[in-house]
This record gives structure tokens, C-alpha cells and sequence, in this order.
């Protein structure tokens, strides 16, 4: 096989940014000065593919680039440079996954470290910007390397990322080890504070981690998914130190599109009832309504909504909520107590597709879908099957994966609505005990009387008729006028003279 006579020179020049991270923002000057005398045979479909790759005719430079890698084997001088622009020309053809793939596994063989830094630069552009398999970055390009010759940035990702995965089985000598060469001030030295406060938080030392946590959020960081992840952290544990305005200011702080955000408004919910606010907590309950947000409901709606109801003595409006929740979740009972499959439950999997793991993993399936179906365009049979061959198999093994985390889930979820049934019970008795002893208070002291009006104040407040229509920018700012009955009396008290 004849080979090229002289590569005379190789050079990639990484445009770096400030802060080197957007790697879309820094596209690198690849340059290849070949031999035009080299009439080789087998290089003629590198050299051409290279010339559509320069043109940015990405699918020519596939279909090309692949033929040659189908072809030679890599101890050709030309071979992973080839595999490198391929997997390069697959990114910009939209296909990420199987550019993550084929570029990780080339810089497993750990070829010129020009072609490791640019792959390595990529690879962490995915990981922030896109669903990918965690499992092969992990597997193939950080677990067990050494990347001295790296940017610091990268350097950076790496030991970050390397770190973590020593902390996820135990190793946390190690782990810190890693944590520590990671450059102060940087995207990821935030990323491993998050992943310092949650080890906190598994230690119980709440305390150590709200301040990480705050000063996470005073980095100079850009307001992003991970981002807001640190304030719903941050704003669960202040609820749980009953630091409640603190919580709810930094679930207000989150800057994800409102029809995103069902779990925050759920959570800031029970953040103003745990508070006294009532009316506000009925007010964000109440967004619930909004058609957007009807996949989103769970049993802790209507269980918290009946709290309310019943803090205020509406005993009747609390005893129809529970009503609500033994129809709404009629069903999912049913099955749970037949022990059918989960995929029979549609109530329940619509709540769990919402769990973060679950979440992740179900958008990477999408994605892979979505790319899978891109490949249709692909006119040439060889690359065709190879990117197809590339995908189904990721398919399986994501399907596989989505099945087994929904199994687990959802015999924790099963588990929470029958805990969530017994509570309705629970509630419908503390109804009417508390209905009992509001008659037995003020119908049988002489001292105590009744009060016909709806409150201290309630005469001179205004509130406007709600007129039917949700819009998405009022949904976390609704408030419900809601009298304390609690000083008045019911047509019903007569029934336990």
C-alpha cells in the first residue's frame, strides 16, 4: 500500500476566548501543508475529504474522510489526523454523539496532542451545551489519563470531572487531590464547590454547605442550568432551617422559562405556607390550573392546598381537595394495588419523567433519536450504515437504562403516593376533629361568641375576579383571598349541637 512521501508540517492553532470555553466561539485554523507531489492512491480520498473539510462541505468531507478510514488501518502517518476531521465534519453535520464517540475513542490511543487538545476542547464544549454519554467520556478519556500537555482550562474539565468520579467510589483522597489543581475562580473550581457542598450535605453538615452554596452564586459565573441548580439546592436547605423569606427570595432567583419551573412553584408553595402566607401559597397553587402545567401535578398539591383550606377553618372547600386527590389518583392507586406494569401508570410517569437522572437520560434518548433520524439524509450506504450502526446500538443501551431508573423510581414513587394516600386519610379525620372542637369552643363557653365578619381588615381589600386566562409571566404571582373562618359560624355547626 503506497503511503504519502512527506507530511511537511502540522499546525493547529487554538483561538481561544476569554475564559476558553466556548470552544463554537473558538474554532481552530487548521492548517495541512501535504506533499502536491504525492499522487498516492489510498491518501487521494484523505487529501480530498481534507479539501471539502477546509470548504466547509462537511458531508462530502465524510463521506470521503470515511472511505479512506474504511480502507487503511491506523498505522497509516495520515490515519487519525483523518479520523480526527471526520469526527470534526460528524459535529458539524449535527451528529454529537457520534463525534463524541469516534473522538473519544482517539483520544484513548492518545495520538499528536494537537489532535488530544482540539478532541479534548470539543468534548467539554458538548458536555455543557448538549445530552451526552457520560459513560464513554468517562470510560475512554478521563478515567486513568494524564493530559499534561493541556490547556489549563482543559486541565481544568478534566481533573474536575476526574475528581468526581473518584469521590463516586470512595476515593477521596484522591478525589480532592484532583480538585486541587483545578484553577481558582474558574467555571469548573464552582462546579467542584456545588460537589464539595453536596458531599456536605450527605455528611450533614448543612451548615458548611449553604456556605459554599452563596459563594457558588457570588462567582462571576454566567446565570445557567448549573447555575440555577445551586439556587434550588441553596433555597431547600434555608426551608429546612425555616429560613423561609431567604428561601423563597433565591427560589425567585431562578431564571429558567416559568412553565419550566412546576417544582419550584410547588416548593416556594409550602415555602409561604410554612411562613403564615396563606393567600400566597394558595396563589402559586393556583397556577397549577394553568392547562400548561397539567402534567405536572402531584399528590402534595392537593395534600398541601387541604392544609391551607383547613388552617383557615374552610372544612368543607379541604374536605372536597382530598376528595379531588382520591379521583385524581384513582387510578394510579388501582394499578399500584394491582401490581400492573408501570407503563400503565401515565399519571405516575409523567411525574417521574420529571426526576433529574430520569430527565437527563430521557433527553440524550431524544437527542439520539433526533440525530438518528438525520442520518436518513446521508446519500452514501457505507457512512450511512455506520452512523445508523452507531445509534441503534446507543439507543438499546439508553432505553435499557431509561427502563431500569423508571423501574426504581417508580416503586419509590408507588411507595410516596400510598404514604400520600394514608396522609388524605389522616387529613379527612383531622377535619373533622378540628370541626368538632371549633363547635365545642364556641358553643359551649359563654365567654366566647361568634363573629359574623370575615376579619380584621377584610372589608377595605379589593380583589379582582379571576377572568380565565393564564398568562405565563403572572403564573408565580397570583394571590387567592382567603377569610379566616375560624371566628365564624357554619350552617354545618348545627349538626354537632
Amino acid at each position: 500500500m503506497i503511503r504519502m512521501k512527506q507530511l511537511l508540517s502540522v499546525l493547529l492553532l487554538l483561538i481561544l476566548c476569554a475564559g476558553h470555553t466556548e470552544a463554537v466561539q473558538h474554532e481552530a485554523a487548521l492548517i495541512i501543508t501535504l506533499d502536491q507531489t504525492d499522487k498516492a492512491g489510498d491518501s487521494d480520498a484523505f487529501r480530498k475529504g481534507y479539501a471539502f473539510f477546509q470548504d466547509k462541505q462537511y458531508m462530502e468531507a465524510s463521506e470521503l474522510l470515511y472511505a479512506y478510514l474504511k480502507v487503511n488501518s491506523p498505522d497509516q502517518l495520515d490515519y487519525e489526523w483523518a479520523e480526527f476531521f471526520f469526527g470534526l465534519s460528524l459535529r458539524k453535520l449535527g451528529f454529537s454523539h457520534a463525534s463524541v464517540d469516534l473522538l473519544s475513542h482517539l483520544v484513548a490511543r492518545k495520538p499528536d496532542p494537537k489532535i488530544v487538545s482540539y478532541s479534548l476542547e470539543m468534548i467539554e464544549h458538548v458536555s455543557r451545551t448538549l445530552p451526552y454519554d457520560r459513560g464513554i467520556v468517562t470510560r475512554k478519556v478521563l478515567s486513568g489519563h494524564e493530559y499534561g500537555f493541556v490547556e489549563q482550562h482543559l486541565s481544568d474539565f478534566i481533573h474536575f470531572h476526574q475528581g468526581v468520579i473518584d469521590w463516586e467510589h470512595g476515593f477521596d483522597q484522591w478525589g480532592t487531590d484532583h480538585f486541587k489543581k483545578i484553577t481558582p475562580g474558574s467555571y469548573y473550581f464552582y462546579k467542584y464547590l456545588y460537589q464539595k457542598a453536596l458531599y456536605s450535605i450527605y455528611q450533614d453538615r448543612i451548615d458548611d454547605a449553604i456556605v459554599l452554596l452563596k459563594e457558588v452564586l457570588k462567582g462571576p459565573l454566567e446565570s445557567d442550568d448549573f447555575k440555577n441548580d445551586v439556587r434550588k439546592t441553596l433555597a431547600r436547605l434555608l426551608y429546612e432551617k425555616g429560613e423561609f423569606r431567604e428561601a423563597d427570595f433565591m427560589y425567585g432567583q431562578i431564571d429558567k422559562p416559568m412553565l419550566d419551573q412546576a417544582r419550584n412553584l410547588m416548593e416556594r408553595a409550602w415555602t409561604h405556607y410554612r411562613n403564615g402566607d396563606n393567600e400566597k401559597a394558595m396563589g402559586l397553587l393556583y397556577a397549577f390550573q394553568a392547562p400548561s402545567f397539567q402534567n405536572f401535578f402531584t399528590p402534595e398539591y392537593y395534600i398541601l392546598k387541604s392544609f391551607i383550606y383547613k388552617s383557615v377553618c374552610h372544612y368543607q372547600k379541604a374536605l372536597s381537595v382530598v376528595e379531588e386527590f382520591n379521583s385524581h389518583y384513582s387510578d394510579s392507586l388501582r394499578v399500584i394495588y394491582a401490581r400492573d406494569k408501570v407503563t400503565d401508570n401515565e399519571d405516575l410517569l409523567q411525574v417521574i419523567l420529571n426526576k433529574k437522572q430520569i430527565n437527563e437520560t430521557w433527553r440524550f434518548l431524544l437527542l439520539l433519536e433526533k440525530e438518528r433520524e438525520k442520518g436518513k439524509q446521508i446519500s452514501q450506504k457505507d457512512l450511512f450504515d455506520y452512523i445508523d450502526k452507531i445509534y441503534s446500538l446507543q439507543i438499546q443501551e439508553t432505553v435499557k437504562e431509561l427502563q431500569d431508573l423508571v423501574r426504581k423510581e417508580y416503586e419509590d414513587m408507588a411507595n410516596d403516593l400510598l404514604q400520600y394516600e394514608e396522609e388524605a386519610h389522616l387529613i379527612e379525620y383531622e377535619i373533622g376533629l378540628d370541626m368538632y372542637q371549633r363547635v365545642n369552643q364556641f358553643h359551649y363557653r359563654e365567654d366566647k361568641a361568634f363573629s359574623k365578619d370575615d376579619g380584621p381588615g377584610m372589608r377595605s381589600r379589593v380583589g379582582y375576579p379571576f377572568q380565565g386566562e393564564f398568562w405565563t409571566d403572572e403564573l408565580d404571582d397570583y394571590n387567592v383571598i382567603l377569610p379566616d373562618k375560624c371566628n365564624q359560624s357554619e350552617e354545618w355547626d348545627i349538626f354537632f349541637k
